[in-house]
């Protein structure tokens, strides 16, 4: 039987600045800077690892985090969407403080020399926020501390897994399952002031979270020939008592299809070539889907959130690497590289603009197709000792 035990304390502090605009004198909307946030996190923790019958292998633990807000900076009381009360933290002093523990466990069965069964469930806290709007496209998105309002996310993860080797260990499979479910998510209420907002907080909604899904993983390890593919199939799904009739609806990064195929080639000792192809199920996003007109003021109508999607994203690299010289000390080598090889134009933004009296999508792209050159030159630092 093998013991190993680990413990260990860990302190942070952190800042975060939520927005900040500069603009001209031309432009509509005046420069401003959202007061910086700041937190105190802090955490225990100590784990066992223990093999048992050499088959089995148990690891099981506890982390015990803290988060405090911190001063200087002002707190907020919302019962409603109106300011009730606000109160200061002056330099130095602490305010709100949560209390989480954090166990996990993990088990890995070896039934054979070539196959193995794991089994593991985490329990994670998170003290800082995305908030992320999804009726625009603009990169609006704003990270925020927990707060006396903001209680830190909870995640509770448990998943199981068959693990595989064949042909000599020449290729290894594993199948994979996993469910997570979240508390405390945070999202925009509809309708919410996005820009410059100083009490975002009355702009929030809480409820729940959940993610599950299967993945299949593929590898040749040996050989000129290696590579991998993996393919995973997931949905992660929110859940608020004020959006869509209390109804689970996609998260912005939930991702039905994620493919992953990746070839490497070594031709030579010192040349080799790649290529990655890689795709994705498009980001939900919200799009309005008609407009009306009131009192002469035209007003978007927005059906359920995130009730439309990007279109899919994938892409294809490839590249050559030349080792010129390897040397005991030293080597150098050139990378010949090609980024999305095919020139697919993967929205980065989508926005709708009026042409002739209708609306219309008009979709931004980022990057197209990307060469680039890469010369690496290393060396490695070799002591001589000293003969006595």
């Amino acid at each position: 039987m093998n013991n190993k035990i680990k413990f260990g304390a860990q302190t942070t502090f952190k800042s975060v600045v939520p927005g900040d605009i500069t603009s001209n004198n031309n432009s509509f909307l005046p420069s401003f800077a959202v007061t910086r946030d700041y937190g105190w996190e802090n955490a225990l923790y100590a784990q066992h690892e223990v093999t048992l019958w050499n088959k089995v292998n148990l690891n099981y633990g506890l982390r015990l985090s803290s988060f405090s807000v911190a001063g200087p900076g002002e707190q907020f009381t919302f019962p409603s969407s109106t300011v009730t009360d606000t109160f200061g933290l002056a330099l130095g002093h602490l305010g709100k403080t949560y209390i989480n523990p954090e166990p996990r466990f993990s088990l890995s069965y070896n039934f054979a020399k070539n196959m193995s069964f794991k089994a593991a469930y985490s329990r994670n806290t998170q003290d800082i926020h995305l908030l992320s709007n999804t009726t625009v496209t603009l990169p609006t998105d704003r990270w925020i501390m927990s707060t006396n309002n903001i209680r830190p996310e909870i995640a509770d993860q448990g998943s199981v897994g068959y693990f595989y080797n064949f042909l000599n260990n020449m290729f290894e499979m594993s199948i994979e399952g996993y469910y997570k479910w979240m508390q405390n998510q945070i999202d925009y209420v509809n309708g919410a002031q996005l820009v410059a907002n100083e009490t975002v907080e009355n702009q929030l909604v809480y409820g729940n979270g959940r993610a599950y899904g299967g993945e299949f993983f593929l590898k040749k390890r040996t050989g000129k020939l290696t590579g991998w593919v993996s393919y995973t199939l997931s949905r992660t799904e929110l859940k608020f008592t004020e959006i869509n009739n209390d109804s689970w609806y996609p998260a912005k990064y939930d991702q039905t299809h994620n493919v992953s195929v990746v070839v490497i080639w070594d031709i030579t000792p010192r040349i080799n070539i790649s290529a990655t192809w890689v795709y994705n199920t498009g980001n939900a996003v919200t799009y309005a889907s008609g407009k009306y007109t009131v009192g002469g003021i035209t007003t978007p109508y927005y059906p359920d959130r995130n009730s439309s999607r990007f279109p899919p994203y994938h892409r294809l690299d490839i590249g050559a690497t030349f080792i010129l010289k390897k040397h005991r000390l030293w080597e150098h080598d050139l990378n010949l590289s090609i980024y999305n090889v095919y020139n697919r134009m993967n929205p980065y933004q989508i926005q709708f603009v009026t042409q002739n009296g209708q609306s219309v999508t008009q979709q931004i792209a980022l990057f197209g197709i990307v060469p680039s050159i890469t010369y690496d030159f290393k060396f490695t630092y070799v002591k001589k000792q000293k003969n006595n």
